[in-house]
């Protein structure tokens, strides 16, 4: 993965936030915690647990 700069964030820490929105928004806490999860540890593998 490319490492992104302050300016172009990370297409899927974006997906991950947005994914994790929705499921908030339909009420599904299981899933919007799921998706925290891989969020940070996206973040921790690719980002050096910085973003």
């Amino acid at each position: 993965m490319t490492p992104t700069t302050d300016d172009e964030p990370c297409t899927r820490c974006e997906e991950f936030l947005l994914a994790e929105a929705v499921a908030k928004a339909e009420g599904d806490a299981s899933r919007e915690t799921d998706c925290r999860v891989l969020r940070r540890r996206h973040q921790q593998a690719e980002h050096g647990g910085k973003v």
